[in-house]
C-alpha cells in the first residue's frame, strides 16, 4: 500500500511490551500526584467560605494534605477577619486559625485592599499571611499549577 508503513510483527510486539512496562509506573504516578488547590473568597459568599471551613474541619479528622488549600481573602470577606470584626465572625475566626495551624489551610490577605481600607497588619490575626496584590496571587497559583476549588470533597 503507497503511503501507509506496515510494521513488523516484531515492532508490534515491541511496542506493546513497552507499553506493558510503561503504564503501571504511568498509572502510579498519577495516582500519587499531589493536587494543590486555592480558593479564591473574592467570587464567593461568605456561606461559601464556612462551608469550606466546616468540611475541612471534619474532613481533617482522617487526612492532613500534604499541600495546605490557600485561602485568599480579598475584597469584602477579608473584613471579616479584621480584629474589629471579631466578636461577630469568632466561629469563623477561630476555625480558620485552627485549620492553619494544622496545615490544613494557609490563609493569606491583599495587602492591597488592606492598605485602601487603612488595615494594619497589627489588626489581622497573627495566623494569617499577607501578599501584596490578592488577583496577582491568585494567578501566580494557577500557573504555579494550583487549581481553584470552591468546596473541600476534592
Amino acid at each position: 500500500m503507497k503511503g501507509i508503513r506496515m510494521k513488523s510483527f516484531p515492532m508490534q510486539v515491541l511496542g506493546l511490551v513497552l507499553v506493558s512496562l510503561l503504564l503501571p509506573t504511568t498509572l502510579a504516578m498519577a495516582a500519587d500526584a499531589t493536587f494543590r488547590y486555592y480558593f479564591d473568597t473574592a467570587p464567593t459568599t461568605l456561606k461559601d467560605l464556612d462551608t469550606l471551613l466546616s468540611d475541612l474541619a471534619s474532613d481533617s479528622e482522617r487526612k492532613v494534605p500534604d499541600t495546605p488549600l490557600v485561602v485568599m481573602l480579598h475584597g469584602d470577606h477579608a473584613n471579616v477577619f479584621v480584629r474589629e470584626n471579631y466578636a461577630a465572625n469568632r466561629k469563623r475566626v477561630d476555625q480558620a486559625a485552627l485549620l492553619d495551624a494544622y496545615g490544613i489551610i494557609d490563609v493569606k490577605m491583599c495587602a492591597t485592599w488592606m492598605r485602601l481600607n487603612d488595615i494594619q497588619a497589627s489588626d489581622i490575626p497573627p495566623f494569617i499571611d499577607t501578599v501584596p496584590f490578592g488577583p496577582g496571587e491568585v494567578d501566580r497559583l494557577r500557573k504555579n499549577g494550583y487549581l481553584e476549588t470552591t468546596r473541600v470533597k476534592l
